[in-house]
């Protein structure tokens, strides 16, 4: 578990800023499966019909680590001053895969050497398919230390021209986080996500790399700014009925 504004005076991406002395970060390893699941069902209630066990399985089976030469990135972090039989627990990770810039959803957007994306192109991006930490673990540094680690092994690979990933319209702390990190909005996808009975627009984000540009479609820009109208029309709709509920009690 998620999206224009640059900000600036961050650390490069290179030196992750300082987390808690405790929290140390690993590969993931399959032995992790049962508590990735669990944590999994906490921050992804995402009503999807395929079984993210079988996903988790799969990815955690393959030998490639975080090695920069791989399609995959699988790196966790853990609390060492917790219990010994739960020292090494994962609390919070992430999980990345190699996809062909060409085959991805956003080769339209891409503009590598100031010319479109060739179709035949070999360049990559790297696909955030995971990002999530254990509620009482957040604003500790972890999810942005790791984001940095994802932009520093996507940084490595020489045809990388990119870090995408999606995220929930309704995430303010994944889409500050982001920001922060220079990832750029570039689409956002209507009712993407299905929460608890009910549909969430998605948001599309990208850190561009190695010269790379991302731009906007006619279509991305005018569904950008529906959406901003929509939160918009939203947050004004929930402040007046906050209002009319406390006449309504004070008048009681």
């Amino acid at each position: 578990m998620a999206t224009n504004t640059k900000v600036h005076n961050q650390p490069p991406p290179s030196s992750p800023p300082p987390t808690p002395p405790e929290i140390r970060f690993r590969p993931l390893r399959l032995s992790d499966l049962e508590t990735l699941e669990l944590i999994h069902a906490k921050i992804f209630p995402y009503g999807y019909n395929e079984d993210p066990s079988e996903v988790y399985k799969q990815v955690l089976s393959s030998e490639d680590g975080d090695d920069e030469s791989m399609n995959t990135m699988k790196l966790g972090a853990v609390d060492s001053s917790r219990p010994d039989d739960e020292s090494d627990q994962i609390i919070g990770y992430v999980v990345t895969t190699n996809v062909l810039a060409s085959h991805s959803e956003i080769a339209n957007n891409i503009v590598v050497g100031g010319e479109p994306l060739s179709e035949n192109s070999e360049n990559v991006l790297v696909y955030v398919m995971w990002l999530g930490v254990l509620e009482a673990y957040r604003n500790r540094g972890i999810g942005t230390y790791l984001m940095r680690k994802v932009i520093k092994h996507a940084s490595s690979i020489p045809t990388c021209v990119g870090v995408y990933l999606h995220a929930v319209a309704e995430n303010k702390a994944a889409i500050k986080l982001y920001k922060k990190l220079s990832f750029k909005c570039v689409r956002r996808l209507r009712n993407y996500y299905p929460i608890n009975g009910k549909l969430y627009d998605g948001l599309l984000f990208v850190h561009s790399l190695n010269g790379a540009r991302y731009h906007r479609s006619p279509k991305d820009v005018v569904n950008l700014m529906l959406g901003h109208v929509r939160s918009g029309l939203k947050s004004v709709s929930t402040k007046l009925r906050k209002i009319k509920e406390e006449r309504l009690h004070n008048h009681s």
